[in-house]
């Protein structure tokens, strides 16, 4: 087919949109540059087999190879040099994982192994090397079953009068299931290719639909195209449900674009644009692990513009190297062997081969733990640190029904204490079950769910584990049970900054997010307002009420960091402990608050600092080099149960008394 200047220049804007996203430098809604791919990889795969078949020229063996020429040899390239580096330079755990995610990339069934890993306690998304290739397991996905469609279509339906109707049923029954599943199961929503199929049966259908030879309207649709995608980067952001109905915009803008048929225009031919055009499957493929490892190396704390710029020329000087090893193999292969294609298979399937088992030998051996001579030791000691977690799962969040799951600890007859919260309450759990061996008589029910304040008026940006219309059924449930106290805990510092997207504040039917911090803070106080009010009602009624507040943390994750140092046999000084100063500090505008809502209702405010820290640390690691952490923020089940919580008894009324409610720190935002 004609090479088309107008869609080389959106896979420029489209691998533009995802890079700038991905290195934080603005452009919240870059990553709707994936979707504009979809539908470029739509048009053109439609274009190329109905070409084909109209000509009686088309294989379906011949279309399979030349998506794996195109596709594979970068991806198997990105992969194998990620993994040779990291046997030198990733510790076990962070390898293995590397390891299996290469597998599922290499397999292009990454999507699955990704939208499987949605539970919380998952790495994160910066810490995945290879999360990016979802899409294009997605892609693979499609090519092989999309051109039996069109075969079997084509084969009854030579008019093709009715290929078309069907390829807008298919779409939109896809573009339903991926507007329900974006509420209800958003992590299907987001990987999986029945819920994205749409976008790439929309670039199919404007391939057999819309060509617009004539090129009638074609500056208006131009013009149209170019704004819906260009509204969709600049004000899309990660607090809207992805894809749903929002993804539509950016869709039909691409579709529009390709419709207008302008690959004359100016702008489209710029040399600088049509390189990165088409070098953007490569840009695409190592710009997420040049991000992924500018987190693990800690190069993040650089000042900003300095990483991206750091971070643009390492992908300039991967892509030269690899351009220039590109054009060398040209120039070493002979044209006889170039035009032959089984040399090509045996060499691309032996590569393949080599590359997964080496892969499958990293993951079956846990990261080759043997690099180093205390590898085996210090994995363990990793292990042990991040599965000592006593919270039944069987208590969390509520049911597919929408019903609580409360845990009872104790004797559910006896006048009790309620603690509602999210992960934070779970990980006091530990404390309190060993306290109901010893104390039969005492009754301490327990409501939380992960990533959910126990706060009314706001949501959750990404509601993973479905948060909304839990707090008010928790309230309800503590206005019809048999309670004396009542105990709010959550990780509260980790929602309620002005540069956190945590959580969106309510305002009717929509829920608004700024970063401005007085708007921001106004909309926060309203929300504790409401929460007052609430409270209030419970105190009438005699009920104790306890803020907790959050317990310390830092910026990294304690075992993997601690592992990650030992690995490099690299001082962990500095990882030992947190700094108090620092952490009150980012703590104060959220504690303030807090304190002046227990004040405000007779309530009473508890800071673990004052338990937790000594000498303005907050220690991370025992004596013995164990951590206290089974990740960043969360203490492990049996640090809970050691004296240093002994304060938790007084918190649920088991002690004396409560300590003192501090004075509210000087520092507002």
């Amino acid at each position: 087919m004609k090479f088309r200047y107008d869609i080389n220049a959106l896979r420029a804007l489209a691998v533009t949109a995802v890079v700038l996203f991905h290195y934080k430098v603005g452009f919240f809604g870059g990553y709707v540059g994936v979707d504009v791919f979809f539908v470029i990889s739509g048009y053109l795969m439609t274009t190329i087999i109905m070409g084909r078949l109209d000509k009686g020229k088309f294989s379906i063996w011949d279309f399979y190879y030349d998506r794996a020429k195109r596709i594979v040899p970068g991806l198997l390239g990105m992969c194998f040099i990620l993994l040779a580096a990291g046997y030198f330079l990733l510790e076990p755990v962070t390898y293995q994982y590397l390891g299996s995610t290469s597998i599922a990339a290499l397999l292009f069934f990454s999507n699955f192994r990704f939208w499987e890993a949605t539970t919380y306690f998952d790495p994160q998304s910066d810490t995945k090397w290879l999360l990016h290739t979802w899409s294009l397991s997605v892609e693979w996905q499609f090519y092989l079953i999309y051109p039996i469609i069109i075969m079997a279509l084509h084969k009854f339906d030579k008019s093709r009068r009715h290929i078309v109707p069907i390829l807008w049923s298919m779409a939109f029954l896809s573009l339903l299931l991926c507007i329900w599943c974006s509420k209800a199961e958003p992590a299907s929503a987001f990987y999986l290719l029945p819920q994205r199929a749409w976008e790439l049966l929309a670039g199919g259908i404007v391939a057999l639909q819309f060509k617009n030879g004539e090129r009638k309207y074609s500056w208006i649709l131009l013009a149209s195209g170019l704004l819906f995608i260009g509204i969709s980067i600049a004000f899309y952001d990660k607090t809207m449900a992805w894809p749903y109905y929002w993804a539509l915009l950016p869709t039909i803008g691409t579709c529009l674009v390709i419709a207008a048929n302008r690959p004359d225009t100016t702008a489209f031919k710029n040399p600088l644009v049509q390189t990165v055009g088409k070098w953007s499957y490569s840009i695409y493929l190592w710009h997420w692990p040049i991000a992924v490892a500018a987190t693990y190396f800690d190069f993040r704390a650089t000042p900003l513009k300095f990483a991206f710029a750091c971070e643009i020329a390492i992908l300039a000087a991967i892509l030269a190297a690899g351009g220039f090893l590109l054009s060398l193999a040209k120039k070493l292969s002979t044209r006889e062997l170039a035009k032959e294609r089984m040399p090509g298979l045996l060499w691309g399937g032996s590569a393949l081969a080599l590359s997964v088992g080496f892969a499958i030998i990293v993951t079956i051996n846990d990261g080759l733990v043997h690099r180093r001579p205390d590898g085996e030791r210090q994995l363990g000691v990793y292990r042990r640190a991040v599965a000592d977690w006593a919270y039944p799962s069987r208590c969390e969040g509520m049911d597919l029904a929408g019903n609580l799951r409360p845990c009872q600890l104790g004797s559910p007859d006896n006048p009790g204490m309620l603690f509602i919260g999210d992960s934070f309450a779970m990980q006091i759990f530990s404390h309190f079950a060993e306290h109901a061996k010893t104390h039969q008589n005492s009754s301490i029910t327990f409501l939380a769910t992960h990533e959910c304040p126990p706060l009314a008026g706001v949501r959750i940006t990404v509601d993973r584990f479905h948060c909304t219309g839990f707090f008010e059924k928790a309230l309800h449930f503590a206005e019809t049970g048999n309670f004396k106290r009542i105990v709010l805990v959550s990780n509260w510092i980790a929602y309620f900054s002005p540069a956190s997207m945590e959580v969106c504040f309510l305002d009717g039917d929509a829920c608004r997010w700024k970063s401005e911090p007085t708007w921001y803070f106004q909309h926060f106080d309203a929300a504790l307002a409401g929460l007052r009010l609430r409270l209030l009602e419970f105190r009438k009624r005699g009920i104790e009420i306890v803020i907790v507040s959050t317990t310390p943390h830092g910026d990294w994750d304690v075992p993997k960091e601690l592992l990650k140092r030992q690995f490099w046999e690299a001082d962990t000084k500095d990882i030992e402990y947190i700094d108090r100063e620092e952490f009150e500090r980012r703590s104060a505008p959220v504690k303030d608050r807090l304190i002046s809502l227990a004040a405000a209702i007779g309530g009473k405010f508890v800071d673990p600092l004052d338990f937790l820290c000594f000498d303005n640390r907050c220690p991370t690691i025992d004596e013995n080099g164990v951590p206290y952490f089974r990740d960043r923020v969360h203490f492990r089940a049996a640090a809970v149960r050691t004296s240093r919580f002994q304060f938790l008894d007084e918190v649920a009324g088991v002690g004396n008394q409560f300590s003192a409610i501090p004075a509210a720190s000087k520092i507002n935002p």
